[in-house]
């Protein structure tokens, strides 16, 4: 083929070639070097299949966060009941008597065992105490199942007031199932109570032991 003002190859049909261009190479991707650790996690992984699920469950999992608020403190109070049972001053220590005296976790309820003498009249001088905690006057009333039992003749408990004043009288030998005595009580006072138990000729030999359970209520 005819050349001229530049370079013309002819192919091989004759139609005829642009000049070549140079060729720039592009970026071509290389093969970096694994890392020791890299293989070795890998190697690990091949090795222990079910471990590795769950490493990278784990690591999954660790994307999900979780955060409480503080807990909150609760502070609770027990307001005490403004009259409140008391050991007697000739109860505090138990005796052959009065065998027992019980007293609850809230000073509301009171029960005794008291072993009368047949043919005697058993008198304690301080049975129990009603004390007003509070700074203002309530009315207390004391309420027992009465006494059935056929050889007690005589079994009472007398309220008295701070100027030993007889207040009221609970008899638990009333025909009545519940027994009640009230007395009225002064911010701060404390009353004490006597009791009174007689048995009759005919309990012989034989000691009678009764027990009592005393409620304490109030306004």
């Amino acid at each position: 083929m005819r050349q001229s003002g530049g370079l013309y190859l002819g192919g091989l049909n004759g139609s005829m070639l642009m000049p070549s261009r140079p060729v720039t190479p592009g970026p071509q991707s290389v093969a970096r070097p694994k890392s020791p650790w890299r293989r070795r996690a890998m190697r690990w992984a091949a090795a222990n299949p079910i471990l590795a699920a769950l490493a990278i469950a784990g690591m999954a999992a660790g994307a999900i966060t979780v955060t409480y608020t503080t807990a909150s403190t609760l502070t609770t109070t027990v307001t005490p009941p403004p009259i409140q049972f008391l050991v007697g001053d000739d109860t505090g220590s138990l005796s052959d008597y009065v065998t027992a005296l019980s007293i609850s976790t809230n000073k509301t309820y009171l029960t005794t065992t008291v072993k009368g003498v047949p043919e005697a009249t058993l008198s304690v001088g301080s049975f129990f105490k009603l004390e007003n905690v509070d700074d203002e006057a309530h009315t207390v009333t004391l309420s027992s199942a009465n006494v059935t039992n056929s050889l007690v003749s005589i079994y009472t408990i007398e309220i008295y007031d701070e100027s030993d004043a007889l207040v009221d009288t609970l008899d638990l030998r009333e025909a009545a199932g519940t027994v009640t005595a009230q007395a009225t009580m002064p911010a701060g006072d404390t009353f004490y109570t006597k009791l009174t138990l007689r048995l009759a000729t005919t309990a012989g030999a034989n000691n009678v032991d009764l027990s009592n359970a005393i409620t304490l209520t109030f306004t």
